[in-house]
């Protein structure tokens, strides 16, 4: 195992660093419907895909170039040129025609809801990721438009800024400040919502007439009424730095640019080393949610084995959820997925601990979101619906006027 620290603690970070700009773009598709076809030019800011939930934001091509392939999950884009479309003005109206407006322009507005509590999570989501803090220190005015933003949409009476004792915490105005143990998982939104609020929510939900957003959805909205722009970057932690890096930068070339060499075997994984998944191959493009890269080295990282349960306890014993994770997985590797509801599989936050801390070394926390799956499935759950020939046609007009 890797020598693994879980203190939340983001110490002294540098400036938020702009990557160097990719020879392609692998933008992702997931959840998207393409508008465009290959041989296409784009220039920087046009959408290029349109979002088939409808909480979700459209996507944008970060940088200009021609169109190269269209695959199932990817949008290739061969970059060229440094055009860029013309921003549009902020939009000034309120509640729903100001979420729609972001939602043209890429955010995800799916905790954009009226709400009497808005909570501000400023915690980090897992050790080495330390992306509030940049955010924090040097993008105040950025921050402070998009929570004016977000409150002519939650419009809420009450609003809390949570953040992991010794961190940097400076309140807002009419913003109550609350602190946590700077400790993982102490910074998952369940964890935060329970400790504004008291409340006990399933990973993915509201409480009862409240609300939350990180820090960095508040920068990626003030970001949006600040230039005009569409969203086009993420923010990630990259060996020990953060970085501005444009959706669809492949991690192959991230991992470059940090002079990291991933080396067969290795692992590369988009997120935290606990909660983040394995990108396929170098190629793969980051969306819009990654927030850190790590390579995890074939020599230190947990070698997962398909061993029997013995049994001992450990999973149940650092579980936040205080569920049975080593009795789901067997539910789940002898798909047993409808069993696996009546132990609460689904009040599992995903934090890992269980397989990180598994004497026996099975791979506790794939089970569990496999078992998630497969139930989804079960239930009749269906992919959104892809969006109607009038939705395209009027998303290749580009993005609409507030």
């Amino acid at each position: 195992m890797t020598k693994f620290n879980f203190s939340l603690q983001s110490g002294n970070t540098g400036p938020l660093v702009k990557t160097s700009r990719p020879d392609i773009l692998h933008i992702p598709l997931d959840g998207m419907t393409p508008i465009l076809v290959a041989g296409d030019q784009v220039l920087g800011g046009t959408k290029v895909a349109i979002a088939n939930a409808e909480d979700e934001g459209d996507m944008h091509s970060p940088l200009a170039g021609i169109v190269q392939e269209i695959q199932p999950y990817a949008m290739l884009i061969d970059v060229k040129g440094n055009d860029r479309i013309q921003p549009k003005g902020p939009c000034s109206d309120s509640g729903d025609p100001l979420r729609t407006w972001l939602k043209d322009k890429g955010v995800c507005i799916r905790n954009l809801v009226k709400a009497a509590t808005l909570i501000i999570n400023a915690v980090p989501p897992e050790p080495g990721i330390s992306i509030y803090d940049p955010l924090l220190r040097d993008y105040r005015k950025t921050l402070e438009l998009g929570l004016e933003a977000v409150q002519k949409i939650v419009e809420p009476n009450k609003m809390f800024l949570v953040a992991a004792k010794g961190n940097r915490a400076n309140a807002f105005a009419n913003c109550t400040v609350m602190h946590v143990t700077p400790v993982y998982p102490n910074g998952l939104d369940p964890l935060i919502i329970k400790t504004v609020t008291g409340q006990e929510t399933l990973p993915g939900m509201l409480p009862d007439n409240g609300t939350i957003l990180s820090v960095k959805d508040l920068y990626f909205i003030g970001r949006v009424m600040e230039t005009g722009r569409p969203l086009t970057e993420t923010i990630m932690t990259i060996n020990g730095n953060n970085h501005l890096v444009a959706v669809g930068t492949p991690v192959g070339f991230l991992a470059a640019q940090a002079n990291t060499t991933v080396q067969p075997g290795d692992r590369v994984v988009i997120g935290g080393p606990l909660r983040g998944l394995a990108a396929v191959n170098l190629e793969q493009g980051v969306d819009k949610d990654a927030s850190g890269l790590h390579i995890i080295r074939q020599s230190e990282g947990m070698q997962t084995t398909d061993n029997f349960c013995l049994g001992c306890g450990e999973c149940e014993r650092h579980c936040p959820a205080r569920i049975m994770p080593g009795l789901i997985s067997r539910c789940a590797e002898f798909k047993q997925f409808k069993r696996a509801e009546t132990y609460h599989i689904h009040s599992c936050m995903e934090c890992g601990l269980c397989g990180y801390w598994c004497t026996a070394g099975r791979p506790l926390l794939q089970y569990i979101r496999l078992a998630k799956y497969e139930l989804a499935l079960l239930a009749g759950t269906t992919q959104p619906p892809r969006p109607t020939p009038e939705e395209i046609k009027k998303g290749q007009s580009g993005d609409q006027p507030c």
